[in-house]
């Protein structure tokens, strides 16, 4: 819905006659998820992310392996087995496997969470960068990047904005 309304806003914007406006209309965007990937603490918090996350991703490869290798054993004991020790070894593996999809499914979370309490800070702290800058350049209008389809580099403040925001820090 939200993506549906800024166009709508900046066509009603567009389409308002010049003498109903006593200055000429200055848009910008901001590319935030660029800027948080390149500015030095943005980079900081990604490498804690990885850090903290790097052994469960281990663990989880390791356990997929397993259940690669326990799914070819039951294909190669298919014909070897009776009926009843069949359905007992795949009973086991889909148990393992539902287990390893929540887990899985879990660490995801459990990553998106901490990503957002990393960069819910930093993502504050350039948004009013992102205002000043828009104050000091007389911009009367500021969106972000991912909702717009294209924009001409003279609008586009996501490289003052990192600059800016990594000389503060």
């Amino acid at each position: 819905m939200r993506r549906l309304m800024l166009p709508l806003m900046l066509l009603t914007l567009l389409a308002l006659p010049a003498s109903a406006s006593a200055q000429a209309m200055k848009f910008g965007v901001v590319d935030f998820q660029k800027a948080l990937n390149d500015v030095e603490e943005g980079k900081s918090a990604r490498k804690v992310l990885e850090t903290r996350f790097e052994e469960k991703r281990l663990g989880l490869e390791a356990r997929k392996a397993e259940l690669e290798q326990m799914q070819e054993s039951l294909e190669a004991q298919k014909d070897l087995l009776s009926e009843s020790a069949l359905r007992g070894k795949e009973a086991e593996f889909n148990k393992k496997a539902v287990t390893f999809q929540q887990d899985m499914m879990s660490a995801n979370q459990e990553m998106q969470l901490m990503e957002q309490e990393l960069t819910a800070d930093i993502l504050e702290k350039m948004l009013n960068v992102a205002q000043k800058i828009a104050k000091e350049q007389g911009f009367n209008f500021v969106v972000e990047a991912q909702s717009v389809v294209y924009v001409d580099d003279a609008f586009d403040l996501t490289s003052q904005v990192i600059a800016r925001f990594n000389a503060k820090q």
